[in-house]
């Protein structure tokens, strides 16, 4: 029986039938909603809250589309439409028996991420699926500077076009926050990142034990937002929320030796089982 999880714990669930169906989705709103340039998501025909049912927070990201997400930890949670459960495969513990089958919105992907894989593409849910859905383009709103928003539009934030640093994050942390085959940081100073608006709508959730990890998200989305803890220098900025050109390519693939089972990396970057050598 696959279960998962938010990462605070609060949340719990498992799945009350056989994965099916996992898919990369490209869409604009996923982007916004995991801060990562795709999502993955997986097909079941039920799911039971375990714990924390009355943690959860929605936001309806396109109509009749509530997206679930933990109020405390930001965690994406699994969601529901027409009877059919869509799970965040990144968030299930363990080793996950389904494996990606296509990439859907694939012409919506993020102009800096590059599909790399074999599998089929579509610009919509899939072959005879309806129409895809409406996405919002953002890009060129901070003139010569990069910015980025939330999926709702309340918090909004610029940044010089002099990132640091940019990386693509596998460890079981990110998975499971982000609900993702991995995470996509964007590393800045702080002096170089400026919020436009909705500051006060950030929820920050400092994991226990972290040093440096937790995870900040739009009260009322749920997406993914820069964030900066308190002993490191730099701000970190989830990709999938950048509306520009985030200025820097990725350095590669870090903890890799946490990477989902049913993820292959084939873009040929770096790859390190943990942190890079300095």
């Amino acid at each position: 029986m696959n279960k998962g999880s938010c990462l605070c714990g609060e949340v719990q669930y498992e799945l009350l039938g056989e994965p099916e169906n996992m898919a990369h989705c490209h869409c604009s709103i996923c982007r916004k909603i995991h801060g990562t340039p795709f999502a993955t998501y997986l097909q079941t025909s039920g799911v039971k809250w375990l714990s924390g049912e009355c943690s959860i927070a929605t936001y309806e990201s396109s109509p009749g589309f509530e997206r679930c997400f933990c109020g405390k930890c930001g965690s994406v949670l699994p969601e529901s439409i027409d009877n059919i459960v869509f799970v965040p495969a990144g968030a299930l513990d363990g080793e996950v028996t389904a494996r990606p089958t296509k990439h859907i919105f694939a012409s919506s992907r993020a102009h800096w991420h590059d599909i790399t894989d074999n599998l089929p593409r579509y610009d919509s849910y899939g072959a005879d699926a309806p129409p895809g859905i409406e996405q919002q383009d953002r890009s060129g709103r901070c003139g010569d500077k990069v910015g980025g928003s939330c999926q709702c539009g309340a918090v909004a934030y610029q940044y010089q076009n002099n990132a640091k640093l940019m990386m693509y994050c596998h460890c079981s942390r990110c998975r499971k926050v982000k609900g993702a085959a991995h995470a996509a940081n964007v590393f800045v100073l702080p002096e170089d990142f400026q919020w436009l608006q909705g500051e006060d709508n950030i929820v920050v959730y400092d994991h226990p034990g972290a040093e440096r990890f937790g995870n900040s998200f739009c009260r009322t989305c749920g997406s993914s937002v820069p964030r900066k803890a308190v002993s490191s220098p730099m701000v970190n900025i989830p990709a999938g929320s950048i509306d520009d050109a985030p200025g820097i390519d990725s350095k590669g693939h870090i903890y890799t030796n946490s990477k989902s089972n049913w993820f292959d990396i084939t873009d040929g970057r770096d790859q390190f089982e943990e942190m890079p050598p300095a």
